[in-house]
């Protein structure tokens, strides 16, 4: 007996070992031993969009000073892979040309334009003065980056700062950047403008592109615009890939990926004679917190200004195997010792190092993912609660396995004083399909450590689920589960692999409560599901009709003093700032301890409007708990009800 377990041991760690080293040193992109500046290759990029700022900084801080020492030493790097770089704002970045030339590099000048019309003229006059004073360097001006997409002003107020531009700068050649859509639906701007700056970003694209399908679909998107405008003078402003973040149906960010782009585009750029600019020099970390995880990942270089090798040389999606594969060998050995003590057949002794092992692969894979996703305090918090329940789960599953012991079935009732990982982990599941559902473009599916805690109630309950009792709670949870994922099927379609395996899990989930909740009729939910439909139904026709409608935005960006586009420019910032998801959680919390009912259907209706209009993040957990405090009113009530 001893021996089995110590085989099954040192399997487990064989088999550990093994995957780790297939992905860290075997699953790679091999060098086309061609290195950068050899005859056959490029020899240094044409453009690169460059922003002055350190892993900890971010240009949303009022307080930011940029270092000139900073940008030398980035300048003195990309100098030796680039010629040129491309700037996004000028205010506060004035020293930025006096340094490129010391450095031989040219500029892509930009001003940046918001719906503030001070900083924007601010922005502008910056321009002026930096383009007249550098000529030599300064190869063109791009005036605003993205304004018509993000419907920061109108085309007509647009073409009004470019004209201003251009007459003050008459030897200086001035453009627009923006997505290359944008261009197609705005020809005018093509009429003020001296070329035209496309973005061509295939992993953003509404219909996100694979891979192998980026380069083409590029190519074909650069012939498009040039047959529609009828102009050849094309800059692409943006392209490149990420090497980190959520997958978008077939897109896939990775480190091999971004390699596999950058190398690809550039020797078809070379070819075909195209003008182009490479996003980005640096990883952006503050990206992350508007953009998710894929935000801040862009970079040739990474947050430590250290080289991705996306020129040249082997590329691993996961450098780091090493101290993860010791950290799956710990966890493998860590659980082991509940063998010890343990009497199984052989049968039993395989199926526990089977899922030890897997459990460990998963484990760290997740622990991976947290690495790059976890930026906010917020966020942190969630990845440790995630992973010390995770890390119970792991223990309970195995430690039935090897004494033969079930966990007591908890009530709703008496979840304070029972065992709690189940609806734990359910909320954890519920809270992220919400949330992924209706504002998802930005978040991570969390597929590793979620699968261990689906396997491991699955296999815990089976058999029981019918003596579980979860209640209306139970009911409700289970048919919103089935519609996240119905939701998050239709944002992600089959090709996205994690929410396959993201819907598997939620669905999973939703059995575990749907068998436990048999005994609830359908029609104890009523009025839970009046209320739900009437305020979604309100939170869906303010958002379309008010907040994202992109005619009304565009007569906001001329009569922005009118009373309903003054309205509607402090509700978009409330919600840009977070403010409605805090507001949801607190109305939560009152509500809770208020124990009223009509402060659980205010806190319903506001945590609706948190899920639905954007914030999502602390939305969703205020969400969850409304259900569970208006679901308990209503049941008070009908218990009050059958007392009398």
């Amino acid at each position: 007996m001893v021996t089995k377990k110590i085989l099954a041991i040192l399997s487990s760690i064989a088999v550990v070992t093994l995957f780790w080293y297939l992905v860290g040193e075997v699953f790679v992109l091999k060098d086309n031993g061609v290195p950068l500046g050899h005859k056959n290759s490029f020899s240094k990029l044409q453009c690169v969009s460059y922003a002055p700022f350190s892993k900890d900084q971010s240009p949303f801080d009022s307080k930011l000073a940029i270092s000139e020492d900073l940008v030398r030493e980035d300048l003195v790097l990309l100098a030796k892979y680039t010629d040129c770089i491309r700037t996004y704002s000028t205010v506060g970045l004035e020293m930025v040309p006096k340094i490129a030339r010391e450095n031989g590099l040219k500029m892509l000048m930009g001003a940046w334009v918001s719906s503030d019309k001070v900083l924007t003229q601010k922005e502008i006059n910056a321009l002026i003065k930096l383009a007249n004073e550098n000529q030599d360097i300064v190869k063109a001006v791009i005036v605003g980056n993205e304004v018509l997409l993000r419907g920061d002003v109108s085309e007509t107020v647009l073409a009004g700062y470019i004209k201003q531009v251009k007459e003050a700068l008459p030897n200086t050649e001035v453009t627009y950047a923006d997505v290359w859509e944008f261009w197609v639906k705005h020809p005018k701007i093509r009429e003020v403008t001296d070329f035209v700056t496309i973005h061509i970003l295939p992993y953003w694209e509404d219909d996100p592109m694979n891979i192998s399908q980026s380069i083409g679909h590029l190519a074909d998107v650069r012939g498009e615009v040039e047959a529609i405008l009828k102009d050849k003078n094309i800059l692409i402003g943006e392209t490149g890939w990420p090497s980190e973040g959520r997958m978008r149906e077939d897109a896939v960010p990775s480190k091999i990926n971004q390699a596999v782009f950058v190398r690809e585009f550039v020797k078809l750029a070379e070819k075909e004679g195209w003008k182009y600019n490479i996003i980005e020099a640096f990883d952006q970390p503050w990206k992350r917190v508007s953009e998710g995880a894929v935000g801040g990942f862009w970079g040739l270089f990474d947050k430590n200004r250290v080289d991705k090798k996306v020129f040249d040389g082997d590329v691993s999606n996961f450098p780091n195997y090493k101290p993860l594969a010791l950290g799956s060998i710990f966890l493998v050995l860590a659980f082991s010792f509940l063998l010890k003590s343990s009497t199984l057949s052989t049968k039993k002794i395989v199926i526990f190092s089977s899922i030890n092992t897997l459990f460990a692969i998963l484990f760290m894979l997740q622990i991976e993912q947290y690495s790059v996703t976890v930026r906010t305090s917020i966020e942190l918090l969630w990845a440790v609660l995630v992973v010390i329940t995770h890390l119970l789960i792991y223990y309970f599953l195995l430690y039935h396995i090897a004494y033969g012991k079930k966990p007591q079935i908890a009530t709703l009732e008496k979840i304070l004083n029972q065992k709690v990982l189940f609806y734990i982990s359910f909320v954890f599941v519920l809270i992220s399909s919400i949330a992924l559902a209706y504002e998802g473009r930005y978040r991570n599916f969390e597929i590793y450590i979620f699968s261990i805690s689906v396997i491991s109630f699955l296999w815990l309950y089976r058999g029981k689920f019918e003596d579980i009792d979860f209640g209306k709670f139970g009911k409700a949870s289970s048919l919103i589960l089935l519609l996240t994922t119905i939701t998050i099927f239709i944002n992600e379609t089959y090709l996205n692999t994690f929410s396959d395996v993201w819907i598997l899990i939620s669905l999973g989930f939703a059995y575990i409560l749907y068998s436990g909740s048999k005994k609830i009729a359908y029609s104890e939910l009523k009025n839970f599901a009046l209320y739900i439909v009437l305020f979604f139904v309100f939170f869906t026709y303010l958002k379309s009709s008010y907040l994202a409608n992109s005619d009304f935005a565009a007569e906001c960006s001329v009569s922005v003093d009118s009373a309903l586009c003054v309205i509607r420019e402090s509700l978009a910032k409330f919600l840009h700032l977070g403010r409605l998801e805090i507001f949801a959680v607190i109305v939560a919390v009152v509500a809770f301890f208020a124990n009223n009912r009509y402060l659980s259907v205010l806190s319903l209706f506001v945590s609706m409007g948190a899920v639905l209009l954007f914030n999502a993040s602390l939305g969703s957990a205020a969400f969850v708990l409304s259900m569970f405090l208006v679901l308990k009113a209503f049941n008070n009530k009908s218990k009050l009800i059958k007392d009398n």
